[in-house]
């Protein structure tokens, strides 16, 4: 399965969203494409075709992002803006979603992601909103562990 990681963060690599994305991928020996919509979000206003590519590519998008205040990030809210514009093919794809929060209000935040990926017609599959130190404990690693085979099964079942 090719799976695209839209990194929200304005932090890049050092998100600590995508440090579960990058222990999923050392626990179940995943790759994962990440396109740092959160850093290069100006760049991709100027040029949305590397994001086109790595979208056509993919089966799976995972939207990854911090909830600060409500809702993610605004360059997440730009680049959804862009898939649109652009008419990104992502008719039939499954999306997703990981947060990570402090769990104020990140429920607008997921229902934002699922109402947007449904309106362009992509398959959704309920995300995991993670609080941000989840990482650092058994039991969020064991619910990140638990998602990561939740959304697989639902990917292979077609559910």
């Amino acid at each position: 399965m090719n799976i695209l990681v839209l990194n929200g963060s304005p932090k890049g690599e050092d998100s600590i969203t995508l440090q579960t994305v990058r222990y999923w991928e050392k626990k179940f020996g995943q790759h994962f494409e990440v396109l740092h919509v959160g850093r290069k979000i100006k760049a991709l206003e100027k040029n949305f075709a590397p994001a086109l590519e790595a979208i056509a590519k993919a089966d799976l998008l995972l939207f990854s992002y911090p909830v600060y205040t409500f809702i993610a990030p605004c360059q997440l809210h730009r680049f959804i803006e862009l898939m649109k514009e652009h008419s990104a093919d992502v008719s039939g794809k499954v999306a997703t979603q990981l947060s990570t929060s402090k769990h104020f209000y990140d429920v607008t935040a997921h229902r934002y992601i699922q109402d947007n990926v449904q309106e362009m017609g992509m398959h959704y599959i309920r995300g995991l909103s993670a609080d941000m130190e989840d990482l650092t404990t058994e039991k969020g690693r064991k619910e990140a562990d638990n998602f990561w085979k939740y959304l697989n099964w639902s990917v292979e079942s077609k559910i």
